[in-house]
């Protein structure tokens, strides 16, 4: 069984130095640290993973849903090496041989994607395709759900994070048809409706009620599929789903790790580029398109993705029978290759899975299960055990006397804490329960 490296107080007080460094001159406590791992990483290797002081953890986040091979996979390094030789990685126009044939890769891949531009960041893609949206049909509303990265037009419903001049024609509808339907009246004409899918809480019938109520409107139908593109399922999520979305977004897992993302879609609605800008210098770098490629290779036949999700059923069942071991209200659920767990009581799960993490394990409460495809039998393996002890110790200090409910209670308090819902949404679409 694959252990992690043993905790030691040289070890601790090396590690703290560094991050004292990081907080003094570029970590922010509440997103660096505070939502994320309190961590300074080093190195990375498929799913393993080393602290700046060289302590081993199992990542099974895939880096943020980025490396669904693993980090570091030899084709995609071999790719992007011999790519830097030949051409230096970078070219002063921006069309290369590259980037053409990604595109035509993606048309291939996505049947809606006549034509696609290329970004850098998630972000990027999403604020691309809200502009594309506004162009192409002339209104300026917007109607978004789910998150979509950092830019302002984003942050309309999230106040504590956005400037207070935030885009006011966009409206966010928290995955409530009924509340679509009233803000379109209210704001229309509506340029588009932009969603990420929430693969876990709403199913395949929602998605295409929700299509419905973007037509009904006359609105343009974005999905985003910067995290569900090349991990949900072969064709992307509203292949699966049976959409036909005007434009899609990705980002996550299209490099494998390397920085790139991609506004795809209907070529009458693309050819909005021609009265907009969307140029950026580093379109002429090329590496990235390369890692691209090497990507698609590797996802082609499927196996990388069933690996996974093999991965993530172990996971899914192992986590479920130590908490029911342990009498704890918590549950693991629906979609295996990026799967959620709630707790009812939200502070024990906070409190277990910095155990998990403590121990060796990146997992957190609130962030979402995305094992890669490098994951290890012996890892998982290790990592189910591992919960036992940790859930124990979680126990031991978190006052569980309120810990009862059922799923629907609990996934109702946490889909409104982590992609703002509405109870009424939840409690009608989510199914969840039915997918374990």
């Amino acid at each position: 069984m694959s252990t992690t490296t043993p905790f030691s107080q040289a070890t601790d007080a090396a590690h703290a130095e560094l991050l004292g460094r990081a907080r003094r001159f570029t970590a922010s406590q509440t997103w660096d640290l505070d939502h994320r791992f309190p961590l300074v990483l080093d190195r990375a290797s498929g799913a393993e993973v080393w602290d700046a002081a060289g302590r081993r953890y199992v990542d099974f986040t895939s880096c943020s849903g980025a490396a669904p091979l693993g980090a570091g996979h030899r084709p995609v390094l071999d790719r992007i090496g011999a790519e830097l030789a030949r051409s230096g990685g970078i070219l002063p126009g921006p069309l290369s041989t590259l980037r053409v044939e990604l595109a035509e890769r993606l048309a291939a891949l996505f049947p809606v994607a006549e034509r696609s531009v290329f970004f850098r960041t998630g972000s990027c893609a999403t604020t691309a395709a809200v502009r594309l949206a506004r162009v192409h049909t002339g209104a300026s509303t917007v109607l978004t759900s789910g998150y979509h990265g950092w830019h302002d037009w984003h942050l309309q419903d999230r106040t504590p994070m956005g400037p207070p001049d935030r885009d006011p024609q966009t409206h966010d509808f928290h995955y409530d048809l009924g509340l679509l339907d009233e803000l379109a009246a209210a704001h229309g004409p509506v340029a588009g409706v932009i969603v990420t899918p929430e693969v876990n809480f709403f199913p395949h019938a929602y998605a295409r009620a929700l299509e419905e109520a973007t037509r009904r409107h006359g609105a343009l139908l974005i999905i985003d599929e910067v995290m569900t593109g090349f991990r949900y399922a072969t064709g992307g999520y509203h292949t699966a789903a049976g959409l036909s979305p005007d434009l899609i977004t990705l980002s996550k897992g299209l490099a494998n790790g390397t920085a790139l993302s991609a506004v795809s879609g209907r070529a009458q609605v693309m050819a909005a580029v021609e009265d907009t800008y969307l140029g950026n210098t580093y379109q002429r770098e090329i590496t990235p398109f390369a890692a691209a490629l090497a990507t698609l290779d590797a996802l082609a036949d499927g196996t990388a993705l069933a690996r996974a999700s093999a991965v993530g059923d172990r996971l899914i069942h192992g986590l479920n029978e130590v908490f029911a071991r342990h009498s704890v209200p918590a549950w693991a659920f629906a979609h295996p290759t990026m799967f959620d767990v709630v707790f009812a009581d939200s502070g024990l799960g906070h409190a277990f899975f910095q155990q998990m993490w403590s121990r060796g394990f990146l997992m957190q409460y609130g962030g979402r299960f995305m094992p890669s495809a490098a994951t290890r039998d012996e890892d998982v393996e290790a990592a189910v055990a591992t919960a036992d002890s940790a859930l124990a110790a979680a126990l031991e200090e978190t006052d569980t006397s309120h810990c009862d409910g059922d799923l629907l209670t609990a996934a109702v308090r946490f889909a409104g804490e982590r992609f703002v819902t509405t109870p009424a949404t939840v409690e009608r679409w989510f199914d969840g329960a039915d997918r374990q």
